[in-house]
């Protein structure tokens, strides 16, 4: 009997530890809210950045990220997850008054991919406790709503960064850089005390962090990270394609990319749990994957119309087009949480989440020139070309999770 994703929800909160993660997650969020909202504006007038070096410093932040967030959450296990995470936040929080202090392009390099690094680690070390510390049927409810307070914090801390670099300042500018360090400092307090079971696999704990990595030979695992890393391109799509198609190449006015992004949040806060109700069977997980890229195409197909519309109707195209997006990242989400967590081996789940989270990592790195210097110059055409390459990906999903992975295989034969 499935059990009333309401009932979960309270059921979920119930639990002190993740009580406290959700309180985490409202805390960083809030303040990573503020810095979104300010970065920019932060790092052109305060630190004398141009936009160029900025997009350069997120892309070899990326690529770090790509290289070693894997091994260095894997060796982050060995120290215990909850340490590991108070230790990652007041590091971030760290790095953040580093900021402060930026004046050059190479300062600027160090800060972001050391803040870029510490991101990607925290988020399946995140992923790992939760499993740890929930039943399997509450793992991906508990996500979810971690999800849904992480937008509503993001919505908080944008409007309040908003205020606040409206002032104009000096001061105004590093305020929310400021305010974010003692987020996180102030996430790192919150996490302390708390008591959670992970223990890494014995090959892992004795042996250099490089080393014996299973993941990286589990085939099935490796193509479903491709495969939800090409859906995750919905990122890029929402925060760069949108926009961008909106501006250049529609009658539509500028104010609805506004008008997008909040119905964007607005969505996720109120549906992501729903969206994920029983994604703890991986079967289930698996068909919410290719709804996630049947919604693409869509919504592919949707744009591609509106560059074609008058300014009124191109509008009402274009806001159908962002619910229709925000369903994919929805679904995406849901599938993606129950595939990564039901495929991962109990003993090395955090080594396993930590190559699942590459895709989203590659998508990172792939997805803004793919969309600028590909999809938007093509138009139609290039719209119509990657709905494509998201209902073939999104149709694979089923198929590689029904795939006997290598431990599945060898278990059979033992």
């Amino acid at each position: 009997m499935k059990i009333p994703s309401a009932f979960s929800g309270r059921r979920v909160l119930a639990d002190r530890t993740i009580r406290r993660f959700v309180l985490v997650t409202l805390v960083d969020s809030v303040g990573s809210g503020m810095f979104l909202t300010a970065s920019v504006l932060f790092l052109t007038r305060w630190a004398g950045l141009t936009p160029g070096q900025i997009g350069t410093g997120l892309s070899v932040s990326a690529v770090v990220a790509l290289l070693l967030s894997v091994p260095i959450t894997v060796a982050a296990e060995r120290l215990g997850v909850v340490r590991a995470l108070v230790l990652l936040q007041v590091w971030r929080g760290a790095w953040f008054l580093a900021y402060l202090a930026v004046d050059t392009f190479p300062a600027y390099l160090v800060v972001c991919c050391m803040l870029g690094l510490a991101l990607r680690v925290i988020g399946p070390i995140t992923q790992s406790v939760v499993a740890a510390a929930t039943p399997k049927s509450d793992r991906v409810t508990t996500m979810a709503m971690m999800r849904s307070v992480q937008n509503a914090g993001f919505g908080v801390g944008a409007f309040a960064g908003t205020l606040v670099i409206g002032a104009g300042s000096r001061a105004a500018l590093a305020g929310p850089i400021a305010f974010t360090a003692l987020s996180l400092f102030a996430a790192a307090a919150l996490l302390r005390g708390l008591s959670v079971d992970v223990v890494p696999a014995a090959s892992i704990r004795g042996s250099s962090a490089w080393r014996h990595l299973r993941s990286l030979r589990d085939g099935r695992y490796l193509l479903l990270t491709v495969l939800s890393g090409v859906l995750v391109l919905h990122m890029t799509l929402l925060t760069v394609g949108l926009p961008l198609w909106i501006v250049e190449h529609t009658h539509a006015p500028p104010a609805v990319v506004g008008v997008c992004l909040l119905a964007n949040t607005v969505l996720v806060v109120l549906l992501q749990v729903r969206a994920s109700r029983g994604c703890d069977d991986v079967g289930v997980a698996g068909r919410r994957m290719v709804l996630s890229g049947a919604a693409l195409a869509v919504f592919c197909v949707l744009l591609a119309v509106s560059g074609e519309l008058a300014a009124v109707p191109a509008t009402g195209v274009i806001l159908l087009a962002a619910i229709t997006l925000t369903l994919a990242e929805l679904w995406h989400s849901a599938g993606a949480w129950g595939i990564s967590f039901e495929l991962a081996p109990t003993d090395r789940r955090t080594e396993y989440l930590a190559v699942f989270n590459l895709g989203t990592i590659l998508q990172g790195i792939v997805g803004p020139p793919l969309v600028t210097a590909l999809v938007l110059p093509l138009g139609t055409p290039g719209w119509l070309m990657i709905g494509i390459i998201f209902l073939v990906a999104a149709a694979a999903v089923p198929a590689v999770t029904r795939r006997p992975s290598p431990q599945d295989s060898r278990a059979a034969v033992e």
